[in-house]
Order: C-alpha cells, then sequence, then structure tokens
C-alpha cells in the first residue's frame, strides 16, 4: 500500500507540474512583455517632449540645436541612440558626429521614410528598437530603444514564478500525502492489522468487505505454505531415518524425492541415470535421462512400502515410497 501511495504522489506531482509549467511560463512571458512596454513607453514620451525643440531647430537651420536635442535624447535611461534623417536617407544630425552625412538605406529605415507616421519596429538585434517620428521638412527623428534591461529582468521574475510553483506543488503533494495517510494508510493498516489477528473463518462469518477479503486471502495462502514447509521437514525426517538403515555407499546411484517427487539428495556415480548438470527442488522427470526411471518411481508410489525392483540401462534399481498417515512423504531409489 504504501508504494501504491508513493506511484500516487508521484504521479500527482506530474500532473501538478503539467498544469504549472504552462502557467508559469504565461506569467513569466506576460511579466517580460509589460516591462518592455514599460521601458518603451517611457522612452517614447520623452522623446516626445523634446520633439518640438527639433522642429524649431529645423526650422531656424540652427545644426547646434539639433545635435544637442540629439545628444540629450541619447542620454535618456534605456536610448542608445538618436539622428534624423532627411528624406533621401542621408544623416543630418547624430548624436555620434561620425554618422554625420552618412546614408541609411536599409528596409527598416525605408518603411519609416515612407509611412511619415509614429512608428516601432523590431531590428536585427533583438534588445534594440527602432523608433521613429516624423518631422517638419520630410525630416524624420529615430531613436534606438535598448530592451535588454527588461529582458534581464523579466529572468529574475521567471526565476521567482518558477520558484513560487515548485512551493507550491511541494506544498500540495505534502498535503496530499498527510490526507493518503489519514484517509488510506491508516484505515488500511488498522484493517490489516484486525484480520491478522483474526481467524480466517471468523472473518468470512463476520461480512466483511472486499478490501478483507484479500487479507483473508493472503492469509489462507500464507496458512498452506506453513503446513507445507511442517509436511515437507516431516516427509524429509522419515526419509532421512529410512535412508539410514539402507546401504547407500554400496549403491553406485542414490536418490531421494519428496513428496511431489521433486529431489531431495542425489548422485549418480553411473553418469547414466541422471543428468550432469541436475539441481535440487526440481522433479524427476527433468533430470532423468531414462523415462523408464519415472515409471519405476510412478509404480512405487501406486504402491507405497512396496520395493519395486527393475533394470535400467544394465543396472538393477530397487524404488520404495514411504507411506506415513496415509500420504506418500517420500520416494527412494537406489541402484547397484
Amino acid at each position: 500500500m504504501k508504494k501504491n501511495i508513493v506511484f500516487l504522489l508521484f504521479f500527482s506531482l506530474i500532473i501538478i507540474c503539467g498544469i504549472l509549467y504552462p502557467l508559469t511560463e504565461f506569467l513569466s512571458k506576460d511579466k517580460a512583455k509589460d516591462l518592455e512596454t514599460l521601458i518603451v513607453e517611457k522612452a517614447k514620451s520623452a522623446v516626445k517632449v523634446i520633439v518640438p525643440s527639433f522642429n524649431k531647430a529645423l526650422e531656424s537651420s540652427d545644426d547646434i540645436s539639433l545635435l544637442i536635442n540629439a545628444e540629450s535624447v541619447s542620454k535618456i535611461e534605456n536610448i542608445t541612440a538618436c539622428f534624423v534623417l532627411n528624406k533621401n536617407s542621408r544623416v543630418i544630425i547624430h548624436n555620434n558626429t561620425s554618422e554625420w552625412n552618412t546614408e541609411k538605406n536599409s528596409k527598416i529605415y525605408n518603411k519609416a521614410l515612407e509611412q511619415r507616421t509614429e512608428l516601432l519596429q523590431q531590428t536585427p538585434d533583438k534588445n534594440l528598437l527602432l523608433f521613429s517620428e516624423p518631422l517638419m521638412d520630410d525630416c524624420t527623428l529615430f531613436c534606438t530603444f535598448s530592451i535588454q534591461k527588461a529582458k534581464e529582468t523579466a529572468k529574475y521574475w521567471k526565476i521567482k514564478y518558477y520558484a513560487i510553483t515548485s512551493s507550491v506543488a511541494l506544498f500540495i503533494i505534502v498535503i496530499f500525502y498527510f490526507l493518503s495517510k489519514l484517509l488510506i494508510l491508516l484505515p488500511f493498516n488498522r484493517i490489516k492489522k484486525t484480520l491478522e489477528q483474526t481467524p480466517a473463518e471468523d472473518i468470512k462469518k463476520g461480512g466483511y468487505n472486499e478490501i478483507t477479503d484479500i487479507f483473508v486471502t493472503e492469509k489462507e495462502k500464507l496458512i498452506k505454505k506453513i503446513e507445507t514447509l511442517k509436511e515437507n521437514r516431516e516427509s524429509l525426517s522419515k526419509i532421512i531415518e529410512y535412508s539410514q538403515e539402507t546401504a547407500i555407499k554400496n549403491s553406485l546411484a542414490f536418490i531421494i524425492l519428496n513428496s511431489l517427487n521433486e529431489i531431495v539428495y542425489a548422485y549418480d556415480n553411473t553418469g547414466k541415470i541422471l543428468k550432469k548438470d541436475f539441481e535440487k527442488n526440481v522433479h524427476i522427470l527433468e533430470i532423468s535421462k531414462n523415462p523408464n526411471l519415472v515409471k519405476i518411481v510412478a509404480e512405487a508410489n501406486e504402491n507405497p512400502g512396496k520395493e519395486i525392483n527393475d533394470s535400467l540401462n544394465n543396472y538393477t534399481i530397487t524404488a520404495i515410497s514411504i507411506n506415513a498417515d496415509d500420504k506418500i512423504v517420500g520416494t527412494i531409489i537406489k541402484i547397484k
């Protein structure tokens, strides 16, 4: 029963993990998305505040103001770069002066220049997003947002979620264990102990349920095994007592069988009666080289107490089955 309880708990753990794992993954992804959205919205808000300053600098063709604004935006948290492209995809201002007057003709920039609307796009680098905002004079402001910090924070949250769900799973298993012990194991052991102390006849008369029938069956089997062992012990005693009165040393082969015609003791100096690899507690039929030996044993069993004499492979064979309380307890076979 304990093994069944352990199996039940293990199976329950698998089911609980099967439910909690997808839930944890969903919560982790949702949290990562929320963190990313928070960072992006904060950066977008900061950029939009400074857009009028870019338009004013473009209107007055004030390159110094454009540069100051680009550098100011690039220093905002989670913004790594800020630049302005004209309608020909040429950089007219960049927080990195080495990028000035360069061209950016990739699809991601062309898409923003063509649509001329606020746009947020994923860059080839999964940790970076490209935000674009249209300006006056067919110019477009571009800012690169970093979401790496959000991903790192999301990893910590994922670990927290898994720690929580693992604790929940363990708590549920502990609850299941105590409930199964209280509702199943303890009543089971109580019934088992009661039945072990009650005779089988009284149990049957008491009208117990199917569970008790299992115990009754097992108890009866155990009693039969004990009785069989006692019988074998008595048989062996009778056989030894009889064999001491016979001249074992004068025999070329000598075999002692129990009540089931299984080998209790044997030796064969002829090498022609028994198989060389014979073992104890094996039926005579399985290890006999000559089927006539089995016939002789059968005849001795049919006539307990009477010596059966015959010849086998040019040898003289004598077999006698010993009878006690109207039961055959063993058979002695001598070969000369």
